[in-house]
């Protein structure tokens, strides 16, 4: 599993630490003997126990762990060893004679045999080291395979239908003498507890049981003053509804668990327990355990009868049917548990066969009739756009549990029931952490808040400042939460480490240039293909909707972060798609070279339009959003695509811009520095009129605009003395290029109106 593969990493690098912080280690050729020869008796003793028939899961699990171990010691020794042997081949380069002079032989020859020695046992120990490891992964590829078999067995094997008459007259047939067994059973117990049970351990364990029922009450009383959750209080954000949830779900599984714990430790110390009754007695305590946890989670997350405190969108009677299915199927789960250790007693078949049928059918029908009432209008008061595609999912998981029953694929429906329960209860706890962590960031980091104002004040952080930090802290949890789940969920479905390498040898595939090809290896590519994409794409989506809006950055710059992220992803994502089939870098190399050669005779446009457009990302002379002219065509940039260029006309017309064009050729971009703008307005006056006048007019009506700035102030050029007019050009500028235009209408407009009022005459050519 991947947390097994973490803790291996973990250790192995504490045990290098050790071993190069320690000389006496590094000196301890014994110490070194010793640690091989010891793995090499487990490797040995593991290697026997594999051999065995009828190995439980279980029992694989005990091997796996017993062998795991050896590797991190082996690696030690392999990091131990390896300089070692290094410097002891420098050495007898050094001491081996360069002269062919029988003097200086015979005095280089004692040592230059000591150490030959010493190189050959270290050599030797590395190679036995190196090979014990192959041999360990070997041993734990063989523990993985025999795994998946053997679940692959016990799940998918066929028994006997739910409907079949002969199963029930089998069982009824059995059950006088199983309830005769069980009995005897009992009673054996009994009398076995009576005769070594003294009286003193007899009072100490009642004396224990007085005092958990004694307290129960106060301390039910006590935890339900604890998670009250006022039903009164308004419309509480959603931080305090997430701490609600998680502070209930809390408390109501901390109290049964702990008294649960204590009744387990009491018959374990005043000796109650018996080996042919402590599977019964482990399996009453997991079924409680289990009940007490669900109904911790479903009190915690739907808060029955607190709509303002629900941290999911539900009504109340939705809220209270998901709970009464939750707890029944918990129920169901629980009882099953019990069966259990009746069949390992009696060895019965049936009991097993119809206990898991009657179970997974309950469980299914008791969903089917909790979806119908959430469907005729007990349903949610917002229903999501994915609501229908969660209620397809649930009636087709009723409709197959429902079928493996009736069909005789018992252990299949009950495997489907168990681990769907399990995973909801994942699902609910990382929801209310998640939701806890979200808030609570947004909660504690704000500016308002007293972490927001200490950090404000400590360091100095302006409020974008703040914002940010916040996203990148959500980010990271829920990223966090993400990774942790999967590793959980994996782990429950018994996935190991090595999961990707064992899909891929589930078919027989071909195998051209080193690179596997099989359903199994298309299907790991694939999906890592996909997953990686949709990694990127949300990354993408965070990027540009919570944190770089609360940056300073502009649209051009968040854009070609934006932009530049998604090619990473895409490169990355196909790097790890091509591994799982096998390809490397060196492989990679040539089908470079192959592209190069392609590029070369046809895909010379297409590449230099690519890199183009990554030379346009970074140095974003050209960026979205940015109003620039391309020939006879003007307008606003809005995509940087990989090839091309989308460029909007005034006209909402689409110009779409080869991107080697626009590095290559010239391009007028308006907004290249900043968006500040030139607006030159030509009056003509006649020759008549007071120039003074005019120009006072003209600086009058561009400083009434509000869009036109101060600095540089607006100017009046006498630009000529014309034929039939006196010539004259308004400058000013404007803090927004785009509005240019409507500044300079609204001038023009004004302009007009001044002149006419002034008696200034505009003439025109005769």
């Amino acid at each position: 599993m991947s947390v097994l593969r973490a803790l291996r990493a973990l250790r192995l690098l504490l045990v290098v630490v050790l071993v190069a912080s320690s000389p006496a280690r590094a000196a301890g050729d014994d110490t070194t003997r010793q640690t091989l020869d010891s793995a090499r008796s487990t490797i040995a003793d593991v290697e026997a126990a594999l051999k065995a028939d009828n190995l439980s899961d279980s029992d694989l699990v005990r091997l796996r762990a017993a062998n795991d171990p050896l590797a991190v010691g082996l690696q030690a020794v392999i990091v131990d060893l390896s300089p070692r042997l290094e410097a002891s081949a420098k050495r007898l380069a050094e001491l081996t004679p360069k002269s062919k002079e029988p003097a200086v032989a015979d005095s280089a020859s004692p040592e230059l045999a000591a150490e030959k020695q010493k190189h050959d046992a270290l050599d030797a120990d590395l190679r036995s080291a190196k090979a014990m490891l192959l041999q360990i992964d070997d041993i734990n590829a063989r523990i993985g395979a025999e795994r998946r078999d053997l679940f692959t067995h016990e799940t998918f094997a066929r028994s006997s239908s739910v409907v079949s008459p002969l199963l029930w007259i089998d069982l009824a047939r059995e059950a006088p003498d199983d309830a005769s067994a069980l009995a005897a059973r009992f009673g054996d117990w009994l009398r076995s507890l009576s005769a070594r049970l003294s009286l003193s351990q007899g009072l100490g364990f009642l004396a224990v049981m007085l005092a958990i029922v004694a307290l129960a009450a106060p301390l039910n009383w006590i935890t339900r003053r604890v998670i009250a959750r006022d039903p009164d209080a308004g419309a509480p954000d959603r931080f305090r509804r997430a701490l609600g949830a998680a502070w209930s779900a809390v408390v109501l599984a901390a109290a049964p668990l702990a008294a649960l714990g204590v009744f387990a430790y009491a018959l374990d110390v005043f000796d109650i327990s018996d080996p042919r009754a402590q599977g019964a007695l482990y399996a009453v305590l997991d079924g409680l355990r289990l009940l007490a946890i669900a109904n911790a989670l479903a009190h915690g997350l739907l808060a029955p009868g607190r709509a303002n405190w629900r941290l999911v969108n539900l009504s109340d009677g939705s809220a209270a049917l998901i709970e009464r299915l939750w707890l029944g199927v918990a129920a169901i789960l629980a009882v099953e548990r019990l069966l259990e250790p009746a069949v390992d007693a009696l060895g019965s078949l049936n009991i097993a066969v119809a206990g898991r049928a009657v179970g997974a059918t309950l469980a299914a029908l008791f969903l089917a009739a909790t979806l119908r009432r959430l469907a005729a209008g007990a349903g949610e008061t917002a229903r999501p756009a994915w609501a229908a595609a969660r209620a397809a999912f649930a009636w087709a998981l009723a409709g197959v549990t429902i079928g493996a029953t009736l069909t005789g694929y018992v252990a299949f429906a009950t495997y489907v029931v168990q681990q769907t329960m399990e995973l909801t209860m994942i699902v609910a706890t990382l929801f209310i952490v998640d939701a806890v962590l979200q808030e609570g960031a947004e909660a504690l980091l704000k500016p308002a808040a007293p972490v927001g104002r200490g950090l404000t004040a400590a360091i100095g952080l302006r409020r974008d400042a703040l914002d940010q930090i916040v996203v990148l802290v959500q980010g990271f949890a829920r990223l966090t939460i993400v990774v942790g789940g999967t590793m959980i969920v994996l782990g429950r479905w018994s996935v190991s480490q090595d999961f990707a390498s064992s899909l891929r040898a589930a078919y027989f595939g071909i195998r051209i240039g080193g690179v596997s090809l099989s359903v199994s290896s298309l299907l790991v590519a694939g999906a890592a293909l996909a997953i990686g994409m949709a990694a990127t794409r949300a990354l993408q989506n965070w990027l540009s909707s919570r944190y770089l809006p609360r940056t300073r950055l502009d649209a051009g710059v968040s854009n070609s972060i934006r932009t530049i992220v998604g090619y990473v992803g895409v490169l990355a994502a196909l790097a790890v798609s091509g591994a799982q089939l096998g390809l490397d870098y060196q492989k990679l190399a040539i089908v470079a070279g192959a592209l190069s050669v392609g590029i070369g005779f046809g895909l010379q446009s297409i590449a230099n339009n690519f890199v183009s457009g990554l030379i346009l990302l970074w140095e974003r002379g050209i960026r979205v959003g940015d109003w620039v002219v391309v020939g006879a065509e003007q307008g606003f940039v809005r995509r940087i695509n990989a090839r091309a260029t989308e460029i909007e006309t005034f006209d909402r017309g689409t110009l779409i811009v080869p991107n080697a064009t626009l590095v290559g050729g010239p391009v007028k971009n308006w907004m290249h520095a900043d968006r500040t703008g030139r607006i030159v307005v030509a009056v003509n006056v006649a020759y008549e009129s007071d120039v003074e006048t005019a120009r006072e007019i003209l600086i009058a009506a561009a400083k009434a605009q509000d869009s036109v700035l101060a600095i540089p102030a607006p100017l009046v050029l006498f630009s000529a003395f014309g034929d039939w007019a006196l010539k004259f050009e308004l400058v000013c500028y404007v803090d927004d290029i785009v509005m240019a235009e409507r500044v300079r209408s609204e001038m023009n407009f004004d302009i007009l109106r001044r002149m006419r009022e002034a008696g200034l005459r505009i003439p025109y050519p005769k």
